[in-house]
């Protein structure tokens, strides 16, 4: 390389390899997806559960569906449209919907533990739908996620029998839908993917809030301080944390954009404390390191398997990323350079 060349091309590499964007997009998924069972907490103050999500979800999927849409984004089709709706139903309404029904009764950092439920029933559910048998890693990481949980919901722990339930069954339901989705025929964009999902799933939400009397029957007067702010941030949280995981699976490798998965658990049982006085007991702390162990196997194990970096809340939609002429650098974002490939497939 000739003198006059390398300035030019360490320029070109020195803003990728020491982008600041990394680690903030990292912070505002931890804070986003960490901070989900708090900011529910909050909004339940006065809001009623089902509303609450369905506002989230039409506000928040407005906003991605229009910003994809005005960036070029394709029109959606009517099988699209169906393909949103099913998976907006599991994840949003009775993952999301059932899962902040359960926490009214149950502490939001519990809450945030039981999240770690979603790679594990998902590994499950590969397995029995689809054969997807999980590497050894993974199995043992299932193993001791497993015996976190059964250790954080022992007998004694004094947790409310139906809210643990609803927790359970939301985040089953949850992990089907990031199951099925790769294989439901979403769009390729993953803002209008994730917007889609969220309108449909929002929708149906407020229909069943109407239908329940929460819409007439509330007195928007009466609606808390907290309850607003609560709203307000999830509807944050919900687009800025889509924007910056999307972000981060361009650009670095799936085991360092899904490490939110393990780093949930812990903001969601910090900020229970902090902001509502939640009770934080070493037994509830030892739980939540070993579910982070194991989340931590399951998700190393995956990455490592396959490319595909799905996003927490809206599932993703299966994309894969195939590197052109350029390897991924295993320890960071891809050289400049390099030229990705954004494809739909399972």
């Amino acid at each position: 390389m000739s003198g006059a060349s390398f300035p030019a091309s360490l320029a070109r590499l020195l803003p990728r390899a020491m982008d600041w964007r990394i680690p903030l997009a990292l912070a505002a998924t931890y804070a986003s997806f960490g901070s989900g069972p708090a900011g529910a907490r909050a909004a339940l103050d006065t809001l009623p559960p089902l509303l609450l999500v369905g506002i989230r979800g039409i506000v928040a999927g407005a906003v991605l569906y229009l910003w994809s849409r005005a960036s070029g984004g394709p029109r959606p089709t009517r099988r699209h449209w169906l393909a949103a709706l099913g998976i907006g139903l599991l994840i949003l309404v009775f993952g999301a919907g059932g899962g902040t029904f359960g926490q009214k009764t149950v502490p939001s950092g519990i809450a945030g533990v039981m999240s770690a439920l979603l790679p594990i029933v998902a590994a499950c559910l590969g397995y029995l739908l689809f054969r997807e048998r999980p590497a050894r890693r993974a199995l043992i990481g299932l193993v001791i996620g497993i015996a976190g949980l059964g250790l954080l919901l022992r007998p004694g722990a004094d947790l409310d029998l139906f809210g643990v339930t609803l927790l359970i069954a939301s985040q089953c339901a949850w992990a089907l839908g990031a199951v099925l989705a790769p294989r439901a025929g979403l769009p390729d964009d993953p803002r209008l993917a994730a917007g889609m999902e969220l309108l449909c799933g929002g929708a149906v939400l407020l229909l069943a809030a109407g239908l329940m009397g929460d819409v007439t029957g509330l007195d928007w007067h009466a609606v808390s301080t907290q309850s607003w702010l609560g709203l307000c941030w999830l509807i944050l949280t919900a687009v800025v944390g889509f924007t910056a995981f999307g972000f981060l699976a361009a650009n670095v490798t799936s085991s360092v954009a899904t490490t939110f998965s393990y780093v949930n658990p812990v903001v969601a049982l910090g900020l229970g404390w902090l902001l509502f006085a939640e009770p934080l007991t070493w037994q509830a702390m030892l739980a939540t390191a070993v579910v982070v162990v194991g989340v931590c196997l399951i998700v190393s194990a995956k990455s490592e398997a396959q490319t595909t970096a799905q996003h927490p809340m809206t599932s993703g939609h299966g994309h894969r990323r195939f590197i052109v002429s350029t390897p991924l650098s295993p320890d960071g974002p891809a050289p400049a350079g390099s030229r990705r490939i954004t494809k739909a497939g399972p």
